[in-house]
């Protein structure tokens, strides 16, 4: 019973967060509009994390394992409250791929909850991936 309650928990904590950075996503979105790189996306919303006290990593570096060895070095472009993944696209839509490797990171760094940015359109598209 105190399994499923620390899981609801969780599923309320993580909710609440992927509310906080979306709020913080429109108003980037609201401010600066389309058609800008996600290098740009990223500054502003670490910026308005920072306005609003959400604690995040940006551009943290993590290893791909393959049985002992590192495999690859990645760039995420946020880690928030090290709960969530975030990932700033700029492009005509998040395709099935994008969702795909969001997944393959949340397994690798054993994070439950991912989401994905994409700035290009007057309003900005989010989507969410979980573990």
């Amino acid at each position: 019973m105190g399994n499923n309650r620390l899981e609801k928990a969780t599923s309320r904590g993580l909710k609440s967060l992927q509310n906080q950075v979306t709020e913080a996503a429109l108003e980037v979105q609201k401010n600066i509009g389309p058609g800008f790189s996600p290098h740009d996306y990223c500054q502003a919303l670490a910026y308005e994390f920072q306005l609003r006290d959400i604690p995040f990593e940006r551009e943290k570096n993590v290893k791909l394992s393959y049985k002992g060895n590192v495999a690859g070095h990645y760039k995420l472009d946020f880690v928030v409250r090290e709960r969530m993944i975030l990932t700033i696209l700029s492009v005509d839509e998040i395709s099935d791929s994008d969702k795909s490797k969001m997944r393959n990171f949340l397994r690798a760094l054993n994070i439950k909850l991912g989401m994905m940015l994409n700035f290009s359109r007057g309003k900005v598209e989010i989507k969410a991936v979980y573990n």
